[in-house]
């Protein structure tokens, strides 16, 4: 029985849960999001704020060898993170007015990783056969639950995970009932103090896990958003109060993110926009649905605040200093080099507009969700019209370069 098949009280949606949290937690949390609000930190203002992280990314596919393998979801899954951390995904539009100035832009894309940890050409993915059961049962210690990622239970090893981010995707139905409790789960970063030794033993399980039938449809799927937000430091918007969907908490318990409203326990799989669980005495707002970090599904969860990206990103820098990497190009100021590139998304046809004087020593270069070039041509014209149509839908990236390959303008796009 998949998860989709549960009723609510059969299903965790997420392994991440409340038992994680701590005093220490709390404080350090509070305190990453100050340092991250400061605008000058070490002169990293611009580059934090305004550069795109770009994380490789290797799947652990665990399957029994009767089950026909189709890794097609792989392009599917990419193209949606990719979509949500780069604020492209179609369905942001359904954002309330209400919460448009709380809408944050992560600016993290995920690319299939092109070499494995030996330098000897990836696909980006490893491939298991076997015909254990992962899932997780109901009250399993955290320890207990990270069986997939090791060889003696016919389980895949991470590669580093200091540089790779790891996502096993496998059979997380229970072996006893049938059931499948949690869609999917995730480590935090190591260095958060939440973590004790029983919960994070040592780099052998960092990663992300989902369920196999997770993207076994064809419709969009949140649960790998909801669970990256989690590798990079965020908590759920309830902030996990003792019990699972406890209502006696009384709003007290919160996830110490500034711009998500109070809520007083996950809302799961509702779209109610009329829902206000905790009365704020100043300035306060309806429960947020559409964030990636609550439960309400994947027809209504769009977005994330700004101060989760800032939290985000803060983690990335600190705690997982490593995974990322980032090309710090010569800048030339706005004032200088004004272009547009749109519609963004666009349906096959893409604008590049030159906004002030124009030469004919730019380029421009297209890559896909896994940095694949697909697309490189000069520009002859201050208005070029791209055909794109050959192209498949999804997430790219588009680059342009001056005669001395500098990076003059970067920005993702999404071809519908």
């Amino acid at each position: 029985m998949t998860s989709s098949n549960l009723k609510a009280q059969d299903s965790l949606h997420c392994g991440f849960n409340r038992d994680f949290f701590s005093p220490a937690y709390t404080n350090w949390y509070q305190q990453a999001i100050l340092e991250s609000n400061k605008p000058d930190l070490h002169k990293r203002s611009k580059v934090f704020r305004d550069t795109e992280y770009i994380i490789p990314v290797v799947f652990h596919l665990i399957y029994p060898f009767y089950v026909p393998l189709d890794i097609n979801f792989i392009p599917k899954i990419m193209n949606e993170i990719n979509a949500d951390f780069m604020r492209l995904n179609a369905d942001s539009i359904k954002l309330r007015s209400k919460f448009k100035s709380r809408e944050g832009n992560p600016k993290i894309r995920f690319v299939l990783a092109d070499t494995n940890e030996n330098g000897q050409p990836s696909k980006g993915y490893t491939i298991r056969f076997s015909l254990n059961y992962f899932g997780v049962e109901p009250n399993q210690p955290y320890k207990d639950m990270h069986r997939m990622k090791f060889k003696a239970y016919e389980g895949t090893p991470p590669w580093n995970t200091k540089k790779y981010l790891n996502i096993w995707v496998c059979n997380l139905t229970s072996f006893e009932t049938g059931k499948t409790y949690v869609n999917g789960f995730a480590t935090p970063p190591k260095n958060a103090p939440h973590w004790s030794p029983i919960y994070y033993a040592d780099s052998l399980i960092d990663g992300i896990v989902i369920g196999k039938n997770v993207y076994s449809k064809t419709n969009r799927s949140i649960t790998l958003t909801h669970e990256i937000g989690h590798y990079l430091g965020l908590r759920h918007v309830s902030g996990d109060p003792p019990r699972f969907m406890d209502s006696s908490s009384k709003c007290v318990y919160d996830d110490s993110i500034f711009d998500t409203p109070r809520v007083l326990h996950q809302n799961y799989y509702t779209c109610d926009t009329s829902i206000n669980s905790c009365i704020e005495p100043v300035n306060d707002f309806p429960d947020m649905l559409e964030n990636f970090m609550d439960y309400t599904g994947d027809n209504c969860s769009n977005s994330f605040t700004k101060q989760q990206v800032l939290m985000m990103r803060y983690c990335l820098k600190t705690l997982r200093p490593q995974l990322a990497s980032l090309k710090i190009n010569t800048i030339i100021a706005p004032a200088l080099f004004l272009v547009d590139v749109y519609p963004n998304p666009n349906k096959g046809s893409l604008h590049i507009d030159f906004k002030d004087s124009f030469s004919n020593n730019y380029s421009f270069e297209i890559h896909d969700y896994i940095g694949r070039k697909v697309l490189e041509s000069r520009i002859l014209e201050p208005k070029s019209l791209v055909n794109l149509e050959f192209l498949s839908s999804g997430l790219y990236s588009i680059a342009i370069t001056n005669d001395k390959s500098e990076i003059v303008y970067r920005k993702s796009i999404l071809k519908d």
